[in-house]
């Protein structure tokens, strides 16, 4: 999945693509895009929802997301666009966690204008791509907008999303993700020897948040420890088209 963000989403999704362990260097020198984060299909453009990598493990990361599901999932299958009934949403609702498997190329938009726009190839390999859309008062369904013949898989399901705390050090340091509360002291990432870790927050940002979306800079490293902030397990490759700015180095 390819993740394109806008500057009042970023801040919330950067930890998410930084930390992702699947993307590979081949990848990212093959599609030479801005953010890669290999977990779904297709080029997601980001309306007011927050992308997901469920299977990633920055979900589970001090300051990630916890997800409890409040209802079982609804899975619906359609060619063009439709509205996909949920059901009565359980009380303590927040979001509703849709995957969505597109299975003809095209572009597939969400209700809040967030888009999948999938190719041929993102069809054929059945990727899935996970998307949180926050739960409108009195919402009970939710809808994808596509061409006529554009075929795609959804489902859904309403759950209770919350944000975890961050971890503390012996230093008083924080370290996870990036959530909507702000920005830890260190922040997971995983090295280019695929050891999960944490780097510096000031290290990745020594000019401002916007260092890790542009993916024009020339490339630098930036050393990774574990939580401590102390023990060097390896560095993580910010910028040039080869180390996407917001995904790990292989």
């Amino acid at each position: 999945m390819t993740v394109q963000m806008n500057d009042s989403y970023a801040s919330a999704l950067r930890a998410a693509l930084i930390e992702h362990v699947e993307a590979t260097s081949a990848r990212r020198r093959r599609t030479g895009l801005r953010v890669v984060a290999g977990a779904g299909a297709g080029v997601l453009v980001l309306g007011g929802g927050v992308a997901v990598a469920a299977d990633a493990g920055w979900l589970s990361l001090p300051g990630g997301d916890v997800v409890t599901t409040e209802a079982p999932t609804v899975t619906a299958t359609h060619t063009g666009s439709a509205t996909v009934e949920l059901g009565a949403a359980p009380k303590g609702t927040t979001d509703v966690m849709l995957k969505l498997t597109c299975l003809t190329a095209g572009t597939f938009t969400f209700e809040d204008g967030a888009s999948l726009v999938c190719s041929a190839a993102d069809a054929t390999a059945g990727n899935v791509t996970t998307y949180k859309l926050a739960l409108a008062p009195g919402q009970h369904s939710t809808s994808i907008t596509t061409a006529s013949g554009a075929r795609w898989t959804l489902s859904a399901t309403y759950a209770h999303v919350a944000v975890s705390e961050w971890g503390k050090n012996a230093d008083g340091l924080t370290y996870g993700v990036v959530n909507e509360r702000g920005t830890p002291d260190l922040i997971a990432v995983t090295a280019t020897n695929g050891r999960s870790g944490y780097a510096y927050n000031r290290d990745l940002n020594p000019t401002g948040p916007t260092t890790l979306q542009t993916g024009t800079e020339p490339s630098r490293t930036v050393p990774v420890y574990t939580s401590d902030g102390h023990t060097r397990i390896g560095v993580f490759v910010i910028g040039g088209l080869a180390t996407g700015p917001s995904s790990p180095g292989g």
